[in-house]
């Protein structure tokens, strides 16, 4: 699970949900430390913040999704740009269990 969020204290709490159900995260506040973190790995699901110190996190939210990543986008914004339509919306601030609500109905289909 990546969790790309630049609020230290935001990506924290999603963080201890998360781990609160078992699941692994990589966590970053940049787009280029999500890239160094990842790898080559696609997790299963990304938790993406829209706006990034070093850039919008579409492209890498696009390329995810290619790879069969489940992606959710959370922005301060009240819509994601058109060309996010593949994503779940969640404006900020978002909820933790919000998001973990998510992952596991997204996750649930995808053993289905």
């Amino acid at each position: 699970m990546l969790i790309l969020e630049d609020s230290v204290l935001v990506a924290m709490a999603i963080e201890a949900a998360l781990a609160d159900r078992g699941y692994d995260t990589i966590v970053a506040g940049t787009l280029a430390a999500a890239h160094e973190r990842l790898g080559r790995t696609v997790p299963a699901a990304a938790l993406l913040d829209l706006h990034l110190p070093d850039g919008k996190s579409i492209e890498l939210a696009r390329s995810l999704h290619d790879r069969g990543c489940r992606i959710a986008m959370c922005s301060g914004s009240d819509r994601l740009p058109e060309e996010c339509d593949f994503a779940a919306s969640f404006r900020k601030p978002v909820v933790p269990s919000d998001l973990v609500r998510w992952l596991e109905e997204n996750l649930r289909d995808d053993e289905a």
